[in-house]
């Protein structure tokens, strides 16, 4: 099928979207792009947005589809969720100059969502800046505009959120006070980004808050606490794992269940084993996922060449 034959089927809305011929905008170049955008708008934002939400779906489970060209159209589109969609469909995408656009997203959209998305996509960004990959001006932007946002009460406390949580990977003093600020608040869903910072900044220091959270009251608490512990990968915290294996709360098993795997060591590999005996279908499988993924870190023969 021609592009220029699916384009047309893709303004025909009678037409359910079909699946099997979503590759028909993977790995698209400037003139099929200017293909697209002179049928962009011929389609219903509904339309766009069922396309836009099926081709982050499919990159999802096939990693040679390619549809960027196509998300980066859409970051243009009058539809909010569109927009917001968009950003989503390139959290994975290491394209240098999406910094900029992320920021002006979340520095002028009219749309709360789109700006909370574009947060949480700057952490990519920002995982990629302290680990040297970036020029030292880009972490220097990305921590300019999150940092504001955190005590700012003037917004939404998901973008508050979500900027706690992109910038707590960098290991300044700055941001260590902030995550430290951030877990003193009374505001539990604050408190939840203050852990998941800690597990992604990795901080020693953070080691006895995570631990002392295993046994907080809210199972959202406990959830972040046990991904944190992955995070941080110690074997120390493994005792402190292993009661959460029996909570009440399935995601907070579960969070415990993917730490255990992501830990790693003989205790891990020993808890998971038991694990593959529960009698509920979803345990079972996540810790089957989970030893699989412990068994091919300790390959020696399991690497990738450094390019």
């Amino acid at each position: 099928m021609s592009i220029e034959t699916y384009l047309e089927e893709l303004t025909q809305e009678d037409t359910p979207l079909a699946y099997g011929s979503l590759e028909e905008l993977s790995s698209l170049g400037p003139d099929e792009i200017e293909l697209v955008q002179e049928v962009w708008h011929q389609m219903s934002p509904e339309r766009r947005l069922d396309l836009v939400a099926r081709l982050v779906e499919t990159s999802e489970d096939n990693v040679d589809m390619d549809f960027a060209s196509i998300f980066k159209l859409a970051l243009k589109d009058d539809f909010g969720d569109v927009r917001s969609k968009a950003v989503s469909g390139l959290w994975e995408c290491e394209d240098r100059p999406l910094i900029t656009t992320f920021i002006k997203l979340m520095e002028n959209d009219p749309s709360n969502e789109v700006r909370t998305t574009a947060a949480q996509a700057l952490g990519k960004f920002a995982e990629m800046a302290e680990d040297g990959k970036l020029l030292a001006s880009d972490s220097g932007r990305i921590q300019n505009v999150l940092l504001p946002l955190i005590k700012s009460e003037d917004n939404p406390i998901m973008l508050r959120r979500r900027a706690l949580e992109s910038v707590g990977v960098f290991s300044t003093e700055e941001i260590i006070q902030v995550i430290e600020w951030a877990y003193r608040q009374e505001d539990t869903e604050i408190q939840q980004s203050a852990i998941y910072a800690m597990g992604r900044n990795a901080a020693p220091q953070w080691t006895e808050i995570i631990r002392s959270t295993l046994d907080r009251e809210e199972p959202e608490m406990r959830y972040e606490a046990a991904m944190a512990c992955g995070e941080l990968g110690e074997e120390e915290m493994i005792p402190d794992l292993l009661p959460l294996l029996k909570d009440e709360d399935m995601q907070v098993r579960l969070s415990s269940i993917n730490a255990l795997g992501a830990i790693g060591g003989s205790m891990a590999k020993k808890a998971l084993t038991a694990c593959l005996k529960s009698e509920d279908d979803v345990v079972a499988q996540t810790a089957e996922e989970a030893l699989e993924s412990l068994d091919s870190n300790d390959d020696p023969l399991n690497f990738k060449y450094h390019q």
